[in-house]
């Protein structure tokens, strides 16, 4: 369905990056039903944007103080942002704590399962519930993510489990979007990077035929 050379153009990456990860995420697209030109271009455009292209399967919170008001200012007072800069396993426990099935900010659950795979999957609920979809035990296991077949399987069942292949076939990029990044497809909210994401849904679309 994608080749090397088309995942390659798609992510604008080096042809060796796409050779390592074109087999699992076909794989993944073929069990999952992103079995479209236009289901995968909305899929691997939202995979690109999440992942940097392939190139970064982990989540790192070690921020300047631009960037972490840029990204957090909605949950970090900015009076307060000062202490968590630089300071990853600190920055995601709180920010994450009490989200997305984590405990509170002693639990340390905010950096335990903090974005990890090539959609990012982040939080203890969706490390289960993602988990529990592949047959794997991320809950118990989070940096099986890292996995390129792992995470390629858990991408496209979150994206199949989450309604994204109906707002793949209405060519609705907001609202995808929105679902991967806010968690709900109806939020008013602009997702982070949206105008990337835009761009790369357009190019996939092109590259696939689809546009």
């Amino acid at each position: 369905m994608v080749t090397d050379d088309q995942l390659a153009q798609i992510m604008r990456c080096p042809l060796v990056r796409a050779q390592r990860w074109r087999p699992a995420l076909t794989a993944a697209m073929a069990r999952f039903g992103i079995t479209t030109a236009r289901r995968a271009a909305h899929f691997l455009a939202q995979v690109g944007h999440e992942s940097l292209s392939l190139s970064r399967t982990e989540e790192d919170l070690s921020y300047s103080l631009p960037r972490l008001l840029e990204v957090f200012g909605h949950r970090i007072p900015a009076k307060s942002a000062g202490e968590f800069v630089r300071q990853p396993e600190k920055l995601g426990n709180y920010v994450y704590a009490r989200r997305n099935g984590n405990g509170d900010i002693a639990s340390g659950d905010g950096y335990r399962y903090r974005g990890r795979g090539p959609m990012m999957h982040t939080g203890r609920g969706n490390y289960r519930r993602v988990g529990q979809l592949i047959g794997a035990p991320l809950e118990q296991q989070p940096t099986l993510l890292l996995d390129v077949e792992t995470g390629a399987q858990a991408a496209a069942a979150y994206w199949r489990d989450s309604g994204l292949n109906a707002m793949a076939d209405a060519g609705d990029v907001l609202m995808v979007s929105r679902r991967i990044n806010l968690g709900s497809a109806t939020s008013k909210r602009t997702p982070e990077g949206l105008q990337d994401r835009i761009a790369r849904t357009r190019r996939a679309l092109a590259i696939l035929g689809a546009g």
